[in-house]
């Protein structure tokens, strides 16, 4: 018998791309809500490669009417790189009045990095 957990359970965005200079990483894929409200999900992010180089990544989750502008509705606080290891977990709670037609999460990354990835799946949670 298989056991399934947390992370696998959630909706799966799929890994980035590998970090590198600094800006915008996103997921590989975006949600289509068809502007559903969100409630309470957040994002559960892991660190698939480790970061190295670079200043640091802030995770965000970002929204869009037409899948080509992004804005940004919530952010993480700014995690060093030395943080950024493999398997390393974070959250990113997408807001309750979220009111955008597809959904994404991305790394905002500062300085030059020369690796790092990351997997992120939208989990509903009973939390406050």
């Amino acid at each position: 018998m298989a056991l399934i957990s947390r992370f696998d359970a959630g909706l799966h965005l799929g890994e980035s791309a590998a970090f590198g200079a600094a800006g915008t990483v996103p997921t590989a894929n975006v949600l289509r809500l068809k502007k559903a409200q969100a409630g309470r999900m957040r994002f559960d992010i892991q660190m698939t490669v480790a970061a190295a180089g670079g200043t640091n990544a802030t995770f965000v989750v970002q929204g869009s009417n037409d899948n080509s502008n992004w804005a940004t509705v919530e952010s993480s606080p700014a995690i060093a790189t030395a943080s950024l290891t493999a398997n390393a977990h974070f959250g990113v709670a997408v807001p309750a009045d979220f009111n955008y037609e597809y959904i994404r999460v991305a790394a905002i990354t500062t300085g030059t990095h020369t690796a790092g990835k990351f997997d992120a799946v939208l989990d509903v949670y009973q939390g406050a």
